[in-house]
């Protein structure tokens, strides 16, 4: 093997191929840099680890770089352990060099991170038999920042598109962010890979679909005689889908071998790991929880991006959850219905409100109010509940609560019930396809996520490899073939 070892230096070398270089430049780049000022990524939050003692380590400040064919060999081996078909070329080099040399701080935080949210991903990545290499698509998309927001207006550890979330039961409003909650968030991405692998049947293919929607995926097939291969179709992709997959096996290589790198993982502080996820059984507040038990607002906010104006509300079946940090667990347990009375009356008027902006929201995305048409679908092998409800342009949240289902999962033959205003027509069946469904959806919603998609869409033009820009440009521009659907 040849080893190389230099000093950092984040220009680009006169020698440096262009795919290097105009890697730097995409999206994957810029959602990097904008971890710089984000609370999440603050250098405070986070502390280096002790240096090891092995003699074999290298100088703190040491860049190892290496030739292709360690790269390569190295990307083989572990191409031999995956579903995804990983390889080497130009593409994945120039992302290689992103991660490992010109943004090692982001990656070494990244890294870190990965503590707190890659055992969740993994289990459910299990539960929905999906590759466990999937959960680094998570670090191209949002570097593992949970309140992350692209220039599409694409949010959270996943970037969903306002629409798409909406699809797979994400809520998004004025009081509550779903696409913010890692949890829900991750089992939307779960159940969206799932559609996009039983339409496509391999695992790039899944990855460009999420990034520019699978309309774009299908148009690039087509337009190559009717390749299923990624490679085979990539000259036929939007410009920033050709750089997704190439960022997807980069951070793969990157998180696995970033010891050989000198990329050594800073530890995130008490407010990741000290923390600990608790059921809400009735509306309540920050404030309240700050006024009975101390529990500082800050870290409140911190913890629970997805309730925008500090409301937990009244979740009707199931329950909301509430993250804290551990010394707070045993306090709320005990005084819980205490708390609760609490300046109660401030925390009623938020929870009227909060009810009538969700009816509002119901009656815009599907759950019709008044005149009402029913229809009978019988589920058909190969569907799923997230394509039956694009199919009639309903959340899937809307589905399960019609039919009393207690998962998100469908079976040959079942039988559902939908609800559509009769002056609605009942989308056709194949024809139209999910990034117009979608885009219908997103822009429906939420006057402002729409607006906002809109002038987003030029930002895939630019070559954004994050998929935030795709999604966008689907839902705001289906005309322009961006079809993307987070």
């Amino acid at each position: 093997m040849l080893l190389l070892v230099a000093g950092y230096s984040p220009a680009a070398r006169a020698d440096e191929p262009d795919d290097a270089s105009s890697s730097r430049r995409s999206g994957v780049s810029e959602i990097l840099d904008s971890l710089v000022t984000t609370t999440y990524f603050r250098d405070d939050k986070f502390q280096s680890t002790v240096p090891g003692t092995d003699r074999d380590a290298f100088p703190l400040q040491f860049v190892p770089q290496f030739s292709d064919s360690v790269y390569e060999s190295r990307i083989a081996e572990m191409a031999r352990k995956s579903k995804f078909k990983l390889v080497y070329n130009e593409h994945v080099k120039g992302f290689i060099r992103v991660y490992s040399v010109d943004k090692r701080k982001q990656v070494a935080k990244m890294l870190g991170l990965t503590k707190i949210y890659f055992p969740l991903i993994e289990e459910k990545l299990r539960e929905y038999d999906i590759p466990a290499e999937m959960k680094y698509l998570a670090v191209v998309e949002s570097a593992l920042n949970p309140t992350a927001v692209s220039h599409a207006g694409a949010r959270g550890l996943w970037q969903f598109m306002s629409g798409t979330g909406k699809m797979y039961g994400l809520q998004s409003s004025s009081f509550i962010e779903d696409r913010y909650d890692t949890y829900k968030a991750t089992v939307a991405a779960c159940e969206h890979f799932q559609d996009l692998y039983q339409t496509f049947g391999d695992w790039f293919l899944v990855l460009a679909a999420y990034n520019s929607g699978a309309g774009n995926v299908r148009k690039a097939i087509r337009a190559s005689g009717g390749a299923r291969d990624y490679w085979e179709i990539w000259p036929y992709l939007p410009q920033e889908t050709r750089g997704y997959v190439p960022a997807f096996i980069a951070v793969t290589y990157v998180m696995s071998y970033y010891k050989e790198h000198n990329i050594r993982p800073l530890e995130p502080g008490n407010l990741y790991t000290d923390t600990e996820r608790v059921p809400v059984r009735s509306s309540l507040t920050f404030e309240q929880l700050n006024q009975s038990i101390g529990v500082p607002l800050e870290d409140l906010r911190f913890l629970n991006p997805q309730y925008k104006v500090g409301l937990i509300p009244s979740s009707g079946s199931g329950q909301n959850m509430l993250r804290m940090p551990k010394r707070y667990i045993q306090p709320f347990q005990q005084k819980e219905q205490e708390i609760y009375a609490v300046d109660a009356e401030r925390a009623q008027e938020r929870e009227r409100l909060y009810a009538m902006v969700r009816e509002r929201e119901r009656q815009d995305g599907g759950e019709v109010t008044g005149t009402r048409a029913r229809k009978v679908h019988v589920v058909r092998k190969g569907e799923t509940l997230a394509g039956v409800a694009r199919r009639y342009r309903v959340p899937v949240s809307q589905l399960i609560d019609w039919n009393n289902l207690k998962r998100g999962r469908v079976k040959p033959g079942q039988s559902l019930i939908i609800y559509k205003a009769s002056s609605e027509r009942v989308a056709g069946k194949g024809s139209t396809t999910i990034k117009a469904r979608k885009g219908k959806k997103g822009s429906a919603k939420i006057s402002s996520s729409r607006s906002k998609s809109k002038g987003k869409a030029s930002v895939k033009a630019r070559g954004k490899v994050k998929k935030g820009a795709s999604s966008k440009a689907k839902s705001s521009k289906r005309a322009k073939g961006k079809p993307r659907g987070r």
